[in-house]
């Protein structure tokens, strides 16, 4: 890929970076999409999943921030397939398989979620290797000792 000759990183975002991002525009999640080294990209599955989310949880106006955010991420459209899930559902809780199995499958540099409970284990680790899962506090912090 070409981006990645120029150092341009891709990131997949879950649903708990994307909804921290709409909710909180000042903070760490959304800081991710002021980075120019780092595409973000996500799936039609998160999109609905934190659309449904934004309705239920926020304010009307969140959604307007959702839809902008949106423009700035590329979609990835695959679906996993049943076979898929149940390997994800090996790793992770069910309800989150399909959204790791669609991460593993963007073949991102890093997987973006606030969930540590379930992604932020070893077996997740191994499953996504050699894509790294983080916090988007996490990233922050490694970036930071890279550049002291």
């Amino acid at each position: 890929m070409a981006g990645r000759r120029s150092n341009l990183k891709l990131a997949f975002l879950d649903s708990s970076v994307l909804f921290s991002a709409v909710n909180s525009p000042t903070g760490g999640s959304a800081k991710l999409f002021t980075i120019k080294r780092l595409k973000l990209c996500t799936s039609t599955l998160v999109l609905t999943e934190t659309e449904r989310n934004i309705r239920k949880k926020l304010e009307f106006y969140h959604l307007e921030r959702f839809f902008i955010l949106v423009e700035k991420l590329t979609i990835i459209s695959a679906v996993p397939t049943k076979k898929q899930i149940s390997q994800a559902e090996k790793i992770i809780v069910q309800k989150d398989a399909a959204i790791l199995f669609s991460a593993k499958s963007s073949k991102s540099d890093f997987i973006f979620t606030l969930d540590q409970k379930h992604f932020l284990t070893t077996e997740v680790a191994k499953f996504t290797h050699p894509t790294k899962v983080l916090t988007p506090k996490m990233f922050f912090q490694k970036v930071k000792s890279e550049n002291n």
